[in-house]
């Protein structure tokens, strides 16, 4: 059995259009002078940060020292993919290009329940 990767990089097509969308949304923000493309901007870039910081800080406690600062510096460019990609990794599994990931596919009635059940009390 190989051993487990420590690092996984996401498909090209989420450094176009992440990336891609984060660079082309300043440049129009800044061209137009938009005040309302300038916030778009401005929190998707502090949304990137924290999640880089996160990703590191992940990385690090799960033992993934070494490749701590290529999770952060993937997660700051394309941002989610990057994070669903590091989870993956940990739980011990190499994401795909075309997984769901889990935060957008739709409720289970088993998830539902056991959601309903620890609520009421």
């Amino acid at each position: 059995m190989s051993p487990r990767p420590t690092f996984v990089a996401v498909a090209p097509a989420w450094w176009v259009s992440n990336l891609g969308g984060l660079l082309v949304n300043g440049l129009v923000a800044r061209r137009t002078g938009s005040r309302a493309l300038r916030a778009v901007f401005v929190a998707a870039v502090a949304t990137h940060v924290v999640e880089a910081a996160y990703a590191y800080r992940t990385a690090r406690r799960a033992g993934l020292a070494d490749d701590a600062g290529r999770w952060a510096l993937q997660t700051l460019a394309v941002g989610f993919p990057s994070l669903f990609a590091l989870h993956a990794c940990l739980a011990g599994r190499v994401p795909t290009d075309t997984e769901v990931p889990a935060s957008t596919a739709a409720p289970t009635k088993v998830s539902a329940t056991r959601t309903a059940s620890t609520h009421d009390g």
